[in-house]
């Protein structure tokens, strides 16, 4: 019995060992797979044997010196003559002989911790060996800007490695010689045998040593200092705390010497001498100083002061967050507008936002969902030539929910249920006549009403997915619904790890923690597992050193293929007098765009920024990852946008530091913010995409804008745009409305269009019938030296989840109308001289020269409606044609 349970025990510790050891080998081995399925071994590769050196470095040489400070410690210990005997010689003998086996393992166990603290700086090491110049000098110690964005970190990770190191083998030695008797109190005086005394000077000699190297880091560190008006270093900082940190680190390295000249020569007084000339200086020089100088030198005239260094502040703020290209120049008011004006703009009017993400979101998943385990994740805006004409669409993928599948078995998840299927896509401004978007691509499998077609709808790789799936099996691979069948497949992408034998499906069985990969009959030699597969997930893989969006949006290429686009970015924050942006940093760069096929799953990776040094320094740590954006496909390169985020967040900082002059900037004299909703105070007015004409220009193009208002005003002080189109993308424009002149901001004409007494009294009296109002974003088009305000309006029932647009709103300077639809709207602005008549849905003006084409298109929807039995809208269709009739008859 008891041999059974020695066994148990046994074959318990082997398995946890096993276990143990076995864990992290899955997990590398697998993910080496993935990365040489993909073609990115060396990715793998570098980062693999980079923290292994970091490991070994960092790990043998601190177990090292610790196991011979301890080693060399105690055997002089033992054999220099003590103060007293502390121990006693059963004691003492015990400590000799069982000393080194505890050194032994305490060193090795040291080192595994240090080394592994060591692996997460690979970044940190190879961006600090393989460092670009940035060919500009910061403005205070005259250092390339590359030593703060890829030496600093590195160098302070030594520091802070090299002070544990030394703490902990001063205080083993330490405790060995005080262990052994070398010191003795005799009243209040301590003595010190000869031998440690030289030990505590050896240690204070490289401590010093370390501090010095530990100032003159804490000298660069000035240029991030967040007290005071500067963000960097201010005049208490540059005239003060600099010289001082400078006059410590050489009485620093002059303590090392004299501490080391100690150990020779034993002398009481220049050890205390150094330590208290060390400690005044620190005090009055870092503590007491730099408080007294900006109470009473900086505060009384604080601008005057800090004048210099506020203007370095705004220098290299732009500079770190791209805002130094800002193209400014003063919006020209044109002549009123006309409808000739409109009509020869229809490229703006046409691409003019109706639909919001959020309620559009809900109404594609209502509407095109389909079946419960689709699910549409989010709404991407784009542009693409529909019918020979530029057009602003919205487009989602339906992907596949594993979480609303009718059956949650392992078959399922992971043979069967394998991806999602084709995408839903309409026109921005286009509704039907129950007030639903238009669907130019619709329907499983995917219907296209237009000339973009989808030649490859299978969804393997999006923004929703499962950890992993098991394709080319023996189960049925679902793909799609047909009626009462369903359609099946077989996935024929360029990747997938290749399952093969019994070794890696054991591997995977221990990686996805599923005995069903080792055990399943309808898996064979042929079978593929797909793993990272959300769109995110994978990028982030692929280059954990970049930072990626967290909004992939989805591009139809011109062959109806499916791909993900996600913009990566570059950052830092060791910018040197640039303003920290939480989260962020103080330095970004839009450098890289990932590429991935939504059905084969590869992933490419293009250069959007090669001028930046930090992705350059990349490019030679892996040569050949990033390629040139001409070598782009074309299709695809005509769909790239300018992140929204990156965009809000330069918008932001550009309110403030658009004030180039230090004391417009120190007085906040010109101050922008972004406008805030009246419905939601706590959140800004985002940013939105548009196809437009800018000023001077010859034609449209998609663009990315936003407005400012003045801080605490409601009224516009400018608005600021990106362009996106290739040919000019990452162009920043602001246009600066006049300060002598009332422009009306997004809250002002939301106060307008709630006192307006008809639209007022239409919102209270559909509010009171079951039905929610839900005020769309309020959009400011310019046109002409003019400005157009447009505002949705969706009605949803209480009992239904359908958001749909009922009216449009629109403001011209003193004029709002709404209609139900823009042109209706812009039909009552600016009359029936409007070459663009109300859709034949929404028609309600009077007769025109049109009439009888409006008629002629409501009679034969009217037919169709009755063709098919739908009465209910013949119906209306028919009272609709009434209408029409009446008011011509009139």
């Amino acid at each position: 019995m008891v041999l059974w349970n020695r066994l148990a025990v046994l074959l318990v510790f082997l398995v946890g060992g096993f276990l143990l050891i076995a864990n992290p080998f899955v997990s590398y081995y697998t993910d080496y797979l993935w990365y040489a399925d993909l073609g990115f071994t060396r990715v793998f590769l570098i980062k693999f044997w980079v923290q292994t050196a970091l490991f070994l470095a960092a790990g043998g040489f601190f177990g090292l010196v610790f196991y011979l400070n301890g080693y060399l410690v105690h055997r002089y210990a033992r054999r220099s003559p003590a103060a007293f005997d502390l121990l006693g010689p059963r004691l003492r003998h015990w400590l000799g002989e069982g000393f080194r086996f505890l050194l032994k393992w305490s060193s090795l166990v040291l080192a595994i911790i240090f080394g592994a603290s060591a692996t997460p700086f690979w970044e940190d090491a190879l961006l600090f060996s393989q460092a670009t110049a940035f060919g500009q000098k910061d403005p205070l110690l005259g250092m390339d800007l590359s030593f703060y964005i890829f030496r600093l970190p590195f160098w302070r990770y030594l520091a802070s490695y090299t002070f544990a190191l030394w703490l902990l083998c001063a205080g083993l030695g330490v405790a060995i010689f005080l262990a052994m008797g070398h010191v003795q109190g005799s009243g209040r005086r301590l003595t010190l045998t000869r031998i440690f005394r030289r030990y505590i000077a050896g240690l204070l000699a490289i401590f010093f040593l370390r501090l010095a190297f530990d100032l003159w880091l804490d000298r660069a560190d000035l240029l991030f200092d967040e007290r005071g008006v500067v963000f960097g270093a201010g005049f208490t900082e540059a005239r003060v705390v600099l010289p001082v940190l400078t006059a410590l680190t050489w009485l620093s390295v002059a303590a090392a010497g004299l501490s080391a000249l100690f150990v020779m020569r034993p002398r009481r007084e220049i050890l205390l001498g150094l330590v208290v000339l060390y400690a005044g200086l620190y005090f009055l020089g870092l503590k007491f100083l730099p408080g007294v100088v900006h109470r009473y030198v900086v505060q009384p005239n604080e601008f005057e002061r800090e004048r210099e260094y506020l203007a370095l502040e705004i220098k290299a703020t732009r500079q770190a967050f791209g805002l130094d290209k800002v193209n400014e120049q003063s919006f020209v008011f044109g002549k009123r507008l006309t409808p000739a004006a409109l009509e020869a703009n229809q490229d703006t009017i046409k691409n003019i936002r109706l639909w919001d993400h959020e309620p559009l979101l809900e109404t594609y998943s209502q509407i095109q969902e389909i079946r419960t385990y689709y699910k549409f994740v989010s709404v991407d805006n784009d542009r693409y030539l529909i019918n020979g004409q530029l057009r602003q669409v919205m487009l989602s993928a339906r992907e596949l929910s594993y979480t609303d599948l009718p059956s949650r078995s392992w078959i399922n998840e992971h043979l069967v249920y394998t991806h999602g299927y084709g995408l839903t896509l309409g026109v921005v401004n286009e509704v039907t006549p129950e007030g639903l978007p238009k669907l130019l691509i619709k329907d499983i499998p995917p219907v296209s009403e237009c000339d973009i077609q989808i030649s490859r709808p299978e969804i393997y790789f999006g923004e929703l997915a499962n950890e992993y799936v098991l394709v080319r099996t023996r189960a049925k691979e679902f793909d799609y619904p047909a009626g009462e069948t369903n359609i099946y497949t077989t996935y024929g992408g360029k990747t997938g790890v290749r399952v093969g034998g019994l070794f890696r499906r054991l591997l995977f069985s221990l990686r996805f923690g599923s005995s069903k990969i080792l055990l399943s009959g309808d898996i064979t030699g042929e079978s593929r597992i797909l793993y990272y597969r959300s769109v995110a997930e994978r990028v982030r893989k692929a280059a954990p050193f970049l930072k990626f969006d967290a909004d992939p949006y989805l591009v139809i290429g011109q062959d109806g293929r499916l791909f993900w686009l996600v913009d990566a970015y570059t950052t830092s924050n060791r910018y040197p007098y640039a303003r920290q942006i939480k989260g962020v940093g103080n330095y970004i760069r839009n450098s890289v765009l990932a590429v991935v096929d939504a059905y084969h799953g590869t992933i490419e990776f293009y250069l959007k920024d090669a001028s930046d040094p930090i992705i350059r320094t990349y490019q030679r740590i892996f040569p050949g990852m990033f390629r040139p954006l001409s070598q782009m496909r074309s299709d695809l390169r005509n769909h790239i946008r300018y992140p929204h985020r990156l965009f809000f967040l330069q918008a932001r900082l550009f309110g403030a530091y658009h004030m180039e002059n230090p004391r417009v900037f120190y007085n906040q004299e010109d101050l922008w913010e972004i406008p805030r909703s009246l419905r939601n105070q706590q959140g800004y007015m985002k940013p939105y995409y548009t196809i437009m004409k800018l000023p001077g220009e010859e034609k449209a193009e998609f663009i990315l804008m936003i407005p400012f208002n003045p801080a605490r005003k409601h009224n516009l002080a400018a608005w600021m745009c990106v362009r996106c189109d290739p040919e000019h993308y990452g162009q920043m424009l602001v246009y600066r409305f006049p300060k002598q002149k009332l422009v009306y901001g997004p809250q002002q004409i939301e106060s307008r269009i709630n006192q307006d007494p008809e639209i007022s009294r239409q919102l209270s009296l559909w509010d009171q019938r079951g039905s929610r109002v839900i005020m769309g974003t309020l959009l400011i088009i310019p046109i002409e030296g003019n400005l157009l305000y447009i505002q949705p309006l969706y009605l949803k029932a209480e009992s239904g989840q359908i958001p749909e647009l009922k009216r449009v709103i629109v403001a011209y300077e003193n004029e709002i109308r709404m209609g139900k639809s823009l042109e209706e709207a812009l039909y009552a602005i600016f009359g029936q001289t409007l070459k663009t008549p109300p859709s034949p849905r929404d028609y309600s003006g009077p007769p025109g020269p049109k009439t009888t084409g409006v008629i002629e298109e409501l009679y034969r929807q009217a037919e169709e409606a009755l063709r098919a039995g739908d009465l209910e809208t013949f119906g209306r269709l028919w009272r609709q044609i009434g209408e029409i009739l009446k008011k011509g008859l009139k």
